[in-house]
């Protein structure tokens, strides 16, 4: 064993003793909240060739077919055609409006990498969301773009609210924001 495998080894231990991985039992924690995507219509493309996204969280592959969305500050990120059907109302117009999927999130509390199918996210403690879609299923958002993106807890409001009012309102917004063309930028 050379030196870096070595203090790879020594890092994953650490990680383990001090639980800094994320894993469903990490969303357990008190601060772990309710939420959903706000139905703010994003702009996207589809991909015409395979390759790679240079996305906030490192780079990205993607193949033929994949739809590349634009986020709220002009990051890219790749979305499977099947996966980006279960997320988002295609428009036809070049945009989609996300569904109000029920999700849980947290704030990174530790530096890390979630390893997912379509690459490797890094996340920082405290600059970082986790979001949970599902069992095994993470994704890394920056702190300024989850408020941007998804409905969050205030504390004026209640986490419930958050997700009714989300799913509520869910078609009043996409059809405003359809009609007055607007993405938020």
């Amino acid at each position: 064993m050379n030196k870096q495998d070595f203090i790879n080894l020594q890092e994953s231990i650490y990680k383990i003793i001090l639980n800094e991985e994320v894993t469903e039992d990490w969303f357990s924690h008190s601060d772990t909240f309710s939420t959903s995507k706000k139905g703010i219509p994003i702009k996207h493309e589809t991909a015409t060739e395979a390759g790679t996204t240079e996305t906030l969280e490192g780079p990205v592959g993607h193949e033929r077919g994949h739809k590349i969305i634009t986020g709220p500050k002009g990051e890219k990120y790749p979305v499977a055609p099947e996966k980006f059907a279960q997320l988002y109302d295609d428009n036809g117009d070049g945009s989609a409006t996300p569904k109000a999927i029920p999700k849980t999130a947290r704030i990174a509390d530790h530096d890390g990498i979630i390893k997912t199918s379509w690459g490797d996210l890094n996340y920082e403690k405290g600059k970082h969301y986790i979001v949970r879609h599902g069992a095994g299923d993470y994704g890394v958002v920056a702190h300024d773009i989850f408020h941007k993106t998804y409905n969050a807890p205030t504390p004026e409001e209640p986490q419930a609210k958050v997700i009714k009012d989300s799913a509520a309102a869910y078609a009043d917004r996409r059809d405003k924001h359809l009609a007055n063309g607007t993405y938020e930028s």
